[in-house]
């Protein structure tokens, strides 16, 4: 069996983009402001729910911003001979490690990113690809079915995880 290993961090946004997004977002927050200010110190027709919606917009502008800008490079997903090892998350990321020769069962669910190994203790650990890009979900649920059938481990091909 091969060893195998996918770097998952992000894919980088150019710094045109980022300056974009940040440029949009503030765009946004200054017209939610100026439509604030508007409705509440002159005589106008404007409600001051309206600057709601720049402001949300600003809101979720600046998320995806702050997340393109502020990144998360340690992110992998290995297998080997002895052990499956991967780290990655959208918050707190936690390196995990399962043994091989610890496993019982892998579900393979038909349309889902997931994975469920069932270990010899009858604990289980949901592997969630969701996150992950669409071409190397593939290639680990690719890899991981392959080197499951050369361990000889019980693989249950399933529609949808519970």
């Amino acid at each position: 069996m091969e060893n195998v290993h996918f770097n998952l961090s992000e894919e980088e946004f150019s710094k045109s983009k980022k300056v974009m997004l940040w440029i949009f977002a503030s765009c946004f927050f200054f017209a939610g402001i100026a439509t604030l200010l508007m409705s509440l110190l002159y005589d106008s027709s404007i409600k001051p729910g309206v600057s709601a919606a720049p402001l949300g917009i600003s809101l979720v502008t600046g998320i995806i911003a702050g997340m393109a800008t502020f990144k998360r490079s340690d992110h992998y997903f290995s297998i080997d001979d002895d052990k499956i090892d991967f780290k990655y998350g959208m918050g707190n990321a936690k390196v995990t490690t399962i043994k091989w020769e610890d496993i019982k069962d892998i579900y393979f669910p038909h349309k889902q990113k997931k994975i469920k190994v069932v270990m010899k203790d009858n604990t289980q650990t949901i592997i969630n690809l969701t996150w992950v890009q669409k071409k190397k979900s593939s290639l680990i649920r690719k890899h991981l079915f392959t080197a499951a059938r050369e361990k000889n481990i019980n693989l249950i091909k399933v529609q949808v995880l519970d």
